[in-house]
């Protein structure tokens, strides 16, 4: 049994012991963002993996779950602008209720928060509303008063600090600051960066508390990692630091944020010179190890930048700390790891419909790795980036030799190009999985990236394609052997389209005549509201699964030698020299 496993069964076992007090059971959504009406959304492990496509309500829900404690508010991540209304009319207000256990008087009680007109939509407690499937409130007791509000109308908010942690927003000083569109060209960057590492020096040196610079204080925090966080963030990496600074300052650019020196038996380096995934690791460690008793954890794609191997030590470690604080975990995720190495208790698989963003009711594992676009082990698998693509893929498959049809299988990933060059792409790279990335043209920039030759990548190539890379939302590590090994697995595994975006073919077939199709700079954005609009037009559906259904009815209509035809056979012979290639 590995350690994952042992840790899995002895919080089951306290879980069922109900050790898990304040722990929330249940979110209902009336009306809350994109989710539709009267969802409801169950908790029924301490450590929770939540799935779905992107733009498909999982950060929304880590949010509400961020403000539904007392004194927090969701109105943190999500308040009403000019731009951006929020509805406040009878019956449109923002709204969810949830339980929570309560272990002092063994029950579990309900209680409800709504978007107000104050302060930004602060989000107010209620009384419980009962056409909401709510519980009427009990007599008041001796035993229960100490949890109700003074006039006994409703229940007291569970008291818990949240604690919400996105590693994409975490970048490294060295990150934010030489990525930064402030100075136009790489030398400029080199040269600014050297000058204000000097003063980073001086305070890693001396140890620095506070360092006034152009008349401002900047640091916040300047101290070596503990001996045991330090172990933690060793086993996770499956590195041999013999000490690591953490220092929090604004040496770079306006903005606080970390850099980490790291020192080896070899050589000190900081994190400008390690991998994203080294920085990330030691954010959440250090996060995690500020965490109290029963806290509420949410962790937004905590997977970026990591390895499989490095993903499945990151959960061994936040069991670890789950079983011994009593924690309630909520992660959002794109990864298989996670997915793999959890009950299916533990997974919440999430679906956009018409109706809007809905939970399945008993998901499982296999429906898990379906919505991750996880690969058959006996297949070849076309990955796309969302349903219409996946649609066109499909009906390509018919002018391919019939004996490579048979080994294939198409699923559409739903997480977006960057996503699955940059997590994905390295997972499946590890594991020699049989998969063909197909991705719309409009990712053709990162093609530059992969014509590349990985023998030939000198130290300023590698510094370029990495900044352009991030420039389009894909992480790589920057070193000639990282950036190598992707360059030599894409160009194997990765197919962009003829054309923009799918939705170019689809307006084809609803417009022939769109000015959009006759102009060389419309983007991804203009093809798809064209396509809407067009839609709208002929009174059809616009929802994402929608437009796939009719997409893939109005492709087998086309007749053979068509425009449209031709674009599906020439999409077909690119498959198929990938697919023999395999």
């Amino acid at each position: 049994m590995s350690k994952s496993q042992e840790l899995i069964g002895q919080i089951k076992k306290s879980f069922i012991n109900k050790d898990f007090d304040k722990f929330i059971h249940e979110i209902n959504f009336p009306n809350f963002k994109s989710f539709a009406a009267n969802t409801k959304i169950k908790f029924n492990f301490p450590v929770t993996v939540v799935v779905g496509p992107n733009g498909g309500g999982k950060s929304s829900l880590l949010q509400a779950a961020w403000g539904m404690p007392l004194k927090f508010s969701t109105s943190r991540f999500w308040f009403s602008t000019p731009v951006d209304p929020i509805g406040f009319g009878k019956g449109r207000q923002n709204r969810y209720w949830y339980s929570h256990y309560i272990k002092n008087i063994d029950q579990t009680v309900q209680c409800r928060k709504m978007s107000g007109l104050k302060r930004h939509g602060y989000w107010e407690p209620t009384r419980p509303a009962q056409k909401e499937n709510m519980s009427k409130m009990p007599p008041k007791t001796a035993k229960n008063m100490a949890y109700m509000s003074d006039t006994g109308d409703r229940w007291s908010q569970v008291e818990r600090i949240p604690h919400y942690i996105n590693s994409k927003n975490d970048s490294s000083a060295f990150e934010r600051y030489f990525h930064s569109a402030e100075s136009s060209t790489l030398e400029k960057r080199q040269d600014r960066f050297v000058k204000y590492s000097r003063q980073l020096k001086i305070a890693i040196d001396t140890k620095s508390q506070k360092l006034s610079y152009y008349r401002k204080e900047r640091i916040k925090e300047n101290f070596d990692i503990s001996p045991d966080k330090l172990s933690a963030i060793n086993s996770i990496l499956q590195k041999k630091y013999k000490s690591a600074r953490y220092i929090n300052h604004s040496l770079y650019d306006r903005n606080f944020s970390g850099s980490v020196i790291f020192e080896t038996e070899e050589r000190s380096y900081s994190e400008c010179f390690a991998g994203s995934g080294e920085l990330a690791v030691v954010n959440y460690v250090l996060s995690l190890g500020k965490v109290n008793k029963y806290d509420l954890v949410l962790l937004d794609e905590p997977e970026t930048s990591l390895h499989p191997g490095a993903q499945a030590r990151l959960l061994e470690y936040i069991l670890e700390i789950t079983k011994k604080k009593y924690l309630q975990v909520i992660i959002s995720s794109h990864a298989p790891t996670f997915v793999e190495l959890l009950p299916a208790e533990a997974l919440i698989v999430l679906d956009e419909t018409p109706g809007g963003v809905t939970a399945r009711n008993e998901p499982t594992k296999a429906s898990a790795f379906h919505r991750l676009g996880h690969i058959e082990s006996n297949k070849i698998t076309l990955i796309t980036e969302d349903v219409l693509l996946e649609a066109l893929t499909k009906r390509s498959l018919k002018y391919i030799p019939i004996e490579l049809k048979r080994k294939v299988v198409v699923v559409a990933a739903e997480v977006g190009a960057s996503e699955m060059l940059s997590n994905q792409a390295r997972a499946y790279a590890q594991a020699e999985a049989a998969v063909i990335m197909v991705l719309d043209g409009d990712q053709r920039k990162i093609g530059e990236v992969i014509d590349l030759d990985p023998a030939l990548l000198s130290q300023k190539v590698i510094e370029e394609s990495v900044a352009l890379l991030k420039d389009n939302n894909v992480s790589i590590v920057g070193t000639r052997q990282d950036l190598g090994k992707w360059i030599s697995w894409c160009k194997g595994h990765v197919l962009f389209i003829d054309e923009t975006c799918p939705e170019e073919i689809f307006l084809e077939i609803l417009n022939s005549s769109h000015p959009l199709l006759s102009n060389p700079k419309a983007t991804n954005g203009k093809f798809k509201e064209a396509v809407r609009n067009e839609l709208h037009k002929i009174s059809a559906q616009r929802t994402l699964s929608a437009q796939a259904i009719l997409f893939d009815y109005l492709l087998g209509k086309e007749c053979e030698g068509s425009k449209v035809d031709k674009k599906i056979k020439s999409l077909a012979t690119s498959l198929e020299k990938k697919l023999k290639k395999l």
